[in-house]
């Protein structure tokens, strides 16, 4: 019998809350130098707070960690790391307004300034794991995908011996993932101990030697990943729950969001050029291609949020482009890439459920807040959309971050839109949350809404539907009616690849 490879990390009897939530339940975990461990469990279920207690990022309220069978206290992050810890988080640390060599620096040695040192060893961690990295741009002109592989290559490149990840694919495309997950095994090869946190299933048992999965807090099992196939994992996340699956919703007639030749610069370089398209009222557009800056562009243009904008977008006729106000007064919902832009963390759920009804009257009263009103609204965006754990006057920013997700996206569906513009609406949910969400933009297009939905997931954009574009080089590479999936999926998907990577060409059905 093979003896196991002693744990560089281990945790015993780990036990977090946050006031009455209970966020990790008496966890035992163990993390092997030369494999990769998953992390598995719905949102909520306290996987991020494990990798995060083990980062040092939180303090465990109870229990131990060791390393390399030693117990260790940590202070911080920085202490973490000086014993070769390295934490990528789902809500991505870099500093926007600083390069990835600045960023680097900053999270080094402060006696250890020497930006050439720093530019080699990038590159040379770079290679090695086969990164393409931008060293020297702002981090905010970085496509959200591009800002988390540099802090791969940081975290590697500062010697760590084990990175814990968290969420790392979830603004990753098809391709991403792929290279992704083959980045991790090269890694693991090399001898790093890798932890990685998610909730996909095809992640775990293509990516990971191990895996332990929590519900509710607790371990419910911990063993190598080749005993399990993705109905196993299923069930030992969500339990005996069922999940529903949604439908494509039948168009209607009337054009309701028009994209007529746009274009968005940034920096001197043209991201989008030439995009034009319709949406009708009842129809969702899935929109595809490998993850980069065209598709935050597109979103954030037609919210109204680019500047350097060329062409126009129409709202039921009415012209929006760069009128972020009139496209809300028409009734545009927007769902941003990035969570963070969307919340207000050190608010509460309730507050951050009405954000865009503070100016109504029902939430004003003699010119003050009407807390009523906030917690009254707050309580339906929680019971619709399930987000835990069911408490209004709770920081959003304590929420996970899924639940973070499931808020945000509450938040802008429950207004009835008329459009909605969102860009990877299920990035970081579970298998039940992604589904329920899909579900509200099916039904908000059934009444009437026209979607635009810009995924990384192309199971996610098949499941809902009704036409699929393809974003390649910054143009519209491709479009497909999804109806003809119907047919030949696997031809139909297989078409799809070939436009993303840009080695064919759909005439737009």
């Amino acid at each position: 019998m093979t003896t196991p490879t002693p744990a560089l990390i281990e945790a015993k009897g780990l036990g977090k809350r946050f006031g009455p939530l209970v966020a990790l339940k008496s966890a035992d975990f163990a993390l092997r130098a030369g494999r990769v461990g998953a992390i598995v469990g719905e949102n909520g279920a306290g996987k991020s707070t494990l990798a995060k207690i083990l980062a040092g990022v939180y303090r465990a309220d109870e229990g131990g960690i060791f390393v390399d069978g030693k117990a260790v206290a940590f202070a911080n992050r920085r202490r973490a790391a000086a014993l070769g810890i390295g934490f990528v988080p789902q809500s991505l640390s870099f500093v926007g307004t600083l390069s990835v060599i600045d960023n680097h620096l900053l999270a080094g040695s402060a006696f250890a300034l020497d930006r050439a040192a720093a530019r080699r060893s990038l590159e040379r961690t770079a290679a090695r794991i086969g990164i393409d990295v931008l060293l020297d741009r702002p981090v905010e002109t970085l496509s959200l995908s591009e800002r988390q592989l540099a802090e791969i290559v940081s975290a590697v490149a500062h010697g760590a011996r084990a990175l814990l990840l968290d969420e790392p694919t979830s603004a990753l495309g098809p391709i991403e993932v792929d290279r992704l997950i083959a980045t991790l095994r090269l890694l693991s090869e090399g001898g790093t101990a890798i932890g990685l946190v998610t909730h996909r299933v095809r992640e775990v048992l293509e990516g990971a030697q191990d895996v332990t999965v929590l519900r509710q807090g607790e371990v419910v099992f911990s063993g190598q990943a080749a005993s399990l196939d993705a109905e196993a994992v299923s069930r030992l996340m969500v339990g005996a729950r069922e999940r529903g699956r949604p439908v494509r919703p039948k168009p209607g007639v009337g054009t309701r969001l028009a994209v007529e030749a746009l274009g968005v610069g940034a920096h001197g370089r043209r991201l989008l050029e030439g995009i034009s398209f319709t949406i009708r009222g009842g129809e969702i557009l899935g929109v595809a291609g490998v993850a980069g800056p065209a598709q935050p562009a597109l979103a954030e243009a037609l919210a109204g949020l680019r500047g350097d904008i060329r062409g126009r977008v129409a709202i039921d006729g009415e012209d929006v482009t760069e009128r972020p106000a009139e496209a809300m007064r028409l009734g545009l919902a927007y769902v941003p890439e990035d969570r963070a832009l969307g919340l207000l963390p050190d608010q509460t759920v309730s507050v951050n459920a009405s954000l865009l009804h503070m100016g109504e009257s029902a939430f004003r009263r003699f010119g003050l807040r009407r807390p009523s009103a906030e917690a009254g609204l707050g309580r339906s965006v929680i019971e619709r959309f399930d987000v835990r754990p069911p408490r209004g006057d709770l920081a959003a920013g304590r929420l996970s971050g899924g639940n973070q997700q499931k808020l945000l996206v509450g938040r802008e569906l429950e207004r009835k839109p008329s459009v909605i513009v969102a860009h990877g609406p299920t990035q970081g949910l579970d298998l039940a949350a992604a589904s329920a969400i899909r579900a509200a933009l099916v039904e908000a297009a059934s009444d009437g809404a026209a979607v635009l939905v810009i995924s990384a997931d192309l199971d996610e954009l098949l499941a809902i539907s009704s036409r699929i574009i393809v974003l390649a080089s910054g143009a519209v590479a491709a479009s497909f009616d999804c109806a003809d999936a119907d047919a030949d999926l696997e031809g139909f998907v297989h078409r799809i690849g070939l436009a993303m990577t840009g080695a064919g060409i759909e005439e737009a059905a």
